[in-house]
Order: structure tokens, then sequence, then C-alpha cells
């Protein structure tokens, strides 16, 4: 499978499948607990890493010459393509020039491109740069040797700021970005170019020197953050005589992952990020754990104590326990007596209840007597119906009504003039007689219920009394001293049983009363607490070392056959292939044997980086996409030169390479006399006569 076929999953899907490998947990859950620890796992998009050097100016001073000291100023003009900064002759300043630019470019200089004797002697470096499509220009002012102040500007476009003479800073369009002091030059550089070409640090672990193992065969580690000095060795090459690859070191695979970054491998960032935090929490837990188990051995040496004091206490409960009081009963009688209160309480509500109706039926039968004896009306009605509201239509027959019936002699209910009548003595006797013995009766009846009310209150009285006996007896039991010192003797046991549980590990056989507090010492003694963060880090590592090893292994195919194609044109004679590896290892063949990266000759490694990074450049313009920033500023390419011609063959190759190549620029420093023949006038940097160039 080559690397366009090779689809590039989702954000969406890799969540889903991380989730998918951890119980209880769905997509959203993981993305927040990744986005916690800061890695988020955005849908790449294709890179465009781009870094253009247009102007290097210098000023100085010389010192120490012989015969050439005082101030110097140079002035360069550059752009895309091949430069080479020339001379004819050895101490001419090339070297010293490549590492003022580096340093501009880095916030610090490259140890390899330096010149003990003449860093000293730069008091100003100005480098106008493009970067990712932003004109800026780079002030370092030397007020110490090495270390500078620095101070950024930036323009609408380049051409803007080309125009500034010398140290001018002013000018139409031109604008101070940012300012450094002694201390802040290489966060200031480094802030600017991983924020302007896209790039994330890279954390690897190393572990500690001296740090032992554990059980598992794990030692101690301290993460190393690798920023744009680490990243800009694919730019400023390392020198021949370094064993690594790419980088400032192999540790962590560092060399393997500055090629993923490079080559634009999905997801290549987020792994590196991915797998430090999972390293810290696991080193953290390990830390956890061994602190654990220590805190265990010391409690562990306590248990005999613990034993003698858990005897002592068990004897004291003991003794408590035989002289505790019957609560059973006592709950029993507090129960059943609030059973006869409520009993007796709707005894007595029935009581009053019936109370109130007799005492409504007395009121009614005493009004009726009474008007019955004030009312000629009422007498001549008198054993007819007495209708508290009219029979067809329900409504109440009020006072005005009544009072109409006594004194216009008209019907309370229909209105109707009552007809003339003549009493009759006897018979208004008899009525009279029956309402007074139905009054008589309603006023026995109410006085019958109120005695009933009387005597139920008195039951009711009697029985809530005896609750609240019973409860009194129950919490003079519960409230007493020895209860108190009861409770106490119990927790007592309970916390040293706890203790020596988590002491000898034997909290199966505790009783239930302790399992909780138990369990939990258990679990943070022994440090086997599960953390639902490591599942998902982990899970989520190993479906990005997948994504990333299918895309890597795709990717280095193709940049394999471009080292062995340009390791060749640069003079690696008999090199059979190369096999890169998510270590970083070359696995280089000669002849069709093996040879290790570190076994090639200095000049050999030197030409397999640039082979390399070339490569990657190719690669990355192959697929539509700039991963690299396409610089390169190569110090003495062919210094070690010992079979002739190859000199001319390794300039020709980085000529050709860096007119052919789209959007690339080489910069090389080199005293080779075929330079003069195979570099034009233009592209050549040099000083009067070909010599001194400041």
């Amino acid at each position: 499978m080559t690397a366009e076929s090779l689809p590039v999953p989702q954000e969406s899907e890799l969540y889903a499948r991380i989730a998918a490998m951890v119980p209880d947990m769905d997509a959203e859950r993981a993305r927040a607990v990744l986005t916690a620890h800061d890695v988020r796992l955005t849908s790449p998009l294709p890179a465009r890493r781009e870094l253009r050097v247009r102007r290097l100016y210098c000023e100085g001073t010389k010192e120490g010459t012989e015969g050439n000291d005082g101030p110097f100023t140079i002035d360069i003009p550059l752009g895309s393509g091949p430069w080479v900064i020339a001379s004819r002759n050895n101490s001419a300043g090339k070297s010293s020039l490549l590492w003022a630019l580096s340093f501009a470019l880095r916030g610090e200089g490259l140890k390899d491109f330096r010149r003990a004797e003449t860093e000293g002697w730069f008091s100003y470096v100005r480098a106008d740069v493009e970067v990712a499509g932003v004109a800026a220009s780079i002030r370092l002012t030397f007020d110490k040797p090495a270390r500078p102040r620095a101070e950024l500007l930036t323009a609408d476009t380049i051409d803007q700021l080309l125009a500034l003479d010398g140290r001018e800073e002013d000018g139409p369009g031109v604008r101070r970005a940012a300012s450094a002091g002694l201390d802040g030059v290489s966060e200031l550089i480094d802030r600017f170019m991983l924020d302007r070409l896209g790039l994330r640090p890279v954390s690897v672990w190393k572990a500690k020197a001296g740090a032992p193992k554990d059980a598992d065969g794990n030692r101690d580690s301290a993460e190393q953050v690798h920023r744009w000095s680490s990243f800009s060795y694919a730019i400023t090459l390392n020198s021949g005589h370094d064993t690594n690859l790419l980088g400032p070191t192999h540790w962590g695979q560092l060399p393997a992952r500055l090629l993923q970054i490079f080559l634009d491998v999905p997801y290549a960032s987020e792994l590196t990020r991915l797998t430090a935090e999972e390293k810290k929490e696991g080193q953290e837990g390990r830390h956890f754990q061994r602190r654990a188990k220590e805190d265990a051995l010391a409690r562990t040496a306590q248990t005999e104590p613990l034993r003698e004091a858990l005897n002592q206490a068990k004897e004291r409960l003991t003794t408590l326990e035989a002289g505790q009081p019957d609560l059973t009963g006592l709950l029993a009688d507090a129960d059943a007596a609030a059973q006869q209160v409520a009993r007796h309480q709707a005894t007595h509500q029935q009581a009053e209840e019936q109370l109130a109706i007799a005492h409504k039926a007395r009121l009614k039968d005493a009004r009726n007597s009474r008007r019955s004896r004030q009312s000629k009306a009422a007498r001549l009605l008198l054993g007819a119906l007495d209708p508290e509201a009219c029979p067809r239509c329900d409504r109440e027959i009020d006072d005005k009504r009544r009072a109409q019936e006594d004194s216009e002699y008209r019907c309370a209910v229909c209105a109707h003039q009552l007809p003339e009548l003549e009493e009759d003595p006897e018979a208004q006797a008899a009525a009279m007689q029956r309402l007074v013995d139905r009054e008589n009766a309603s006023r026995t009846a109410e006085d019958q219920a109120r005695e009933a009310v009387q005597a139920a209150g008195s039951v009711l009285e009697a029985s809530r009394a005896a609750h609240d006996q019973a409860q009194h007896r129950l919490t003079a039991a519960r409230s007493g001293d020895w209860y108190a010192t009861l409770e106490a003797a119990r927790r007592e046991v309970y916390q040293i049983e706890g203790a020596l549980a988590v002491a000898t590990g034997a909290h199966a056989e505790l009783p239930a009363a302790v399992g909780d507090f138990v369990s939990a010492e258990k679990a943070e003694a022994t440090g086997q607490v599960e953390d639902p963060d490591m599942f998902v880090l982990a899970a989520a590592t190993k479906v990005l070392k997948q994504v990333v090893a299918e895309h890597s292994r795709a990717l280095f195919k193709e940049l394999n056959e471009e080292i062995v194609r340009i390791a060749r044109k640069l003079g690696v004679t008999n090199l059979t292939s190369v096999s890169l590896d998510l270590s970083g290892r070359v696995n280089a063949k000669k002849s069709g044997a093996p040879r290790k990266f570190e076994d090639f000759s200095p000049t050999e490694r030197l030409r397999m980086r640039i082979a390399a990074v070339v490569g990657m450049i190719t690669i990355g313009r192959k697929h539509g996409i700039m991963s690299h920033p396409g610089l390169l500023l190569i110090d003495a390419p062919t210094a070690e030169e010992l079979v002739p011609g190859d000199a001319r063959l390794v300039l020709e190759t980085l000529y050709e390479t860096a007119s052919t190549v789209p959007g690339m620029q080489i910069v090389i420093t080199s005293i080779e006399e075929a330079l003069w023949e195979i570099f034009p006038s233009d592209r050549i940097v040099t000083g009067p006569d070909d010599r001194q160039l400041f």
C-alpha cells in the first residue's frame, strides 16, 4: 500500500475506536479525557511550512587577526535556490557567517558552525526571512559575545523590510512585533517559528542516570521537551562527526519523530504528546505504588502492638456488652404504646364529630320551639315542614324571608299569603309540647355526646402519658454513660481491626461494619486504585500508534528509495539499500552487507543526512504538501573528501537539487575550486579577490 492510497481516519472515527477499547466509555467522554491531558485529535490538514532567507546583514569588529583587524559590515541578499558562501582559502569567515545566520533562525548559534575566535566579533546580526508567508526581520544586538538582545519586525511584504538600510527599523508598513532581553531571545524565536510553521513541541523520556529498576524493569525517567532548536536540525544539519541521523539526541526515538513530522505523517505530533502523557501518568502511578509499599512495610512493623491493642479493646467491649439492657423489650413497649395512642385518638375524634352533630340538632330544635312561641305564623304552621332551603332550587331560606313570614304573614318558602285560621288552643298546646319534648331529647343527646368526648379525651391523655413513659425509658437506656462507652468501645475495635487489616492484607476476614473503610485503605496501600484516564490514554496510544506506523512505513518506503538515489549522487559509494524504521535506525546496506549508521565515515554521514532531508522535501512536494520548510544550511559538505572528483559531484548535485526542487533554498560553504565553475557568480557570496569575506 502506498502513501497515496492510505486513508487518514477522521477524529470522530479515532474517538470511537478509543472508546470501544475501554469498558463503559463513549466517544465524548474519551474526547474529554484526552482534552484534559492537552491531547486533541484534530483531523490533519496538509502542512505548508516555508522558511526562506532573503537577506543576511552583519556588523562587528575583527580583533586578533594578522593585519586585518577593524570594523566590518557585510550585506548578503539571498533567495530561493542554491547559494554558496565561498573563498579560495580557509579561515575567511564562511562558517562564522553561517553561525550568525543560524543564531538568527534558532535563537542560539549552532555549535557545529561556531568558531570560538570569531563569535565575539559580531555586534549586530539581521536576517530578513519569509516564514509561512509572513515577512519578518530578526534583529540581534550583541552586548556580550553570543548573548544578544532581539527585536522582531514584521511588514505587509518582504520588500518593505528589504528596503530598510542596515539597522534601520522604521519604514512604510513596518511594525515592531516583539522584543526580548538577554534571557528571552531563544524563547522569542522558538515561539515565532513554532507558531508560524505549525509545529508542536515533542516530549521524549530518558532514564535518569543511576536510577534503579523496579520489579517490572522500569526506571525513573525525566521528560525532555524538544522545541524549535531541535526541529531546526532538519535545516541546520548535524555535523559529520555526529552519529544521530537528525536532531540532538537519539533518546525517545527523536530522529524518527522528526522524520514523521517533516513527512507530515498524520497524528504524529499528537502521538508524541499522548505518549509523553501516558509515560508521565504511568511514572506517577509507579511512584505512588512504591510509596504505598514502603508505607505498608512500615505499618507491618507495627502489627504486634496493633494485635495487643485489639485484644484489649475486644475484652472491654465484651464486658460492656454483658451489662447491656434489653433494648428489644423497650422498643416493643414503645411501639405498642404508640399504636394504643393512635387507636384512642381515632375514638376521641369520632366522639367529637358526634357531639357536633348533636349540638347542631339541639340548636335547631331550640330555634323551632322559640319561634313557635313568638310567631303566630309559626304556630299556624306548627307541625308542618320547616325547611332550611327551597325544596326545588336548593336556595337557602334567609332571615329576611323568615322575618316576612312573621311580620307580613307570608310563607317563607313560596312567599304566598298565609290563610286566616283561628288558633285551636288545645292543638297549639299539644304542638308546643311536642316541640319542647323534642328540644329536651336533643339536649339530652348533646349532653351524652359531650360526656363521651370527655371520657375519650381522658383515655387518650392516659395513653399518651403511657407512650411518653415508654419513650423516656428507651431514651434513658440509650443515652446512659454505659451506652456511650459501649459505642466508643465498638469504634475502637473497628479502627484497630481496620488498621491491622491494612498492615497485613487480611481485610477479607473483617466484619462488614469495617468493610468500606478497609477496602479504601487497602486500595491506597497497595496502589491498586484504577484510574480510568490511564485506560483511555493507553487505548488512544494504541490506536494512534497503529495509524502513525502505517503511514510512516508507507512514506518511509518512498523516502528509503530517495535516500539511496540522492546519497549515491552525493558520492556515498556502494550504498545498496536503506530501511528506516520507527526507532530512527537507518538499517543501511553497503555492497549488500548491513552497515550501522555510526560506521559510515563522517563525510558519508553528512551526505546521508543531506539525502534524507532532500528526500523529505522531494516526497512532500510530490504529495502536494510543504511539510519541510525547504531550507538547508550546510557547512563544508566536501571538507573531508578524499576521492578526486567527488567534491565536484557533490557540489553539482546540491546545485541541481536546489535549482530544480520547487521552493527549496540551500546555503552551503565551500573552498572547492569547482564551485566557481558550477555556481553562477550571482549565487556566490565571497569577498574581495575571492578571499576574506569580511
